[in-house]
């Protein structure tokens, strides 16, 4: 299903500090990304849409610790890249518009 929202031409990047050992930094193409993310869909699923330094992504915050950023870039309904970096101490964190938070529920 992953693949049906990404562009074929789609570029996954990624701090090198976030990826397992000689993980690649940018992965291009559909079927790689969709590939490669299946390895993620822990954290992916643990993920909650919130505005970083004004800017809607969402935040990978294993025990309720910010530990990353996704931000996704879209045209014409397709997803055409994939970012992906730490969090900083200083970045500003506010909620998304209720009617797109998504958040897990924490134990």
């Amino acid at each position: 299903m992953m693949i049906q929202l990404l562009a074929p031409d789609s570029i996954r990047d990624a701090d090198a500090a976030l990826l397992p050992r000689g993980g690649r930094t940018t992965v291009i193409g559909a079927v790689d990304i969709a590939t490669e993310t299946v390895h993620f869909r822990d954290r992916i699923q643990a993920a909650c849409r919130l505005t970083v330094n004004n800017k809607p992504v969402y935040l990978i915050a294993p025990g309720g610790h910010p530990l990353a950023t996704i931000e996704i870039s879209t045209a014409n309904q397709k997803i055409t890249r994939i970012t992906l970096r730490p969090a900083q101490a200083d970045d500003h964190f506010t909620a998304a518009p209720p009617s797109t938070t998504s958040c897990p529920a924490t134990t």
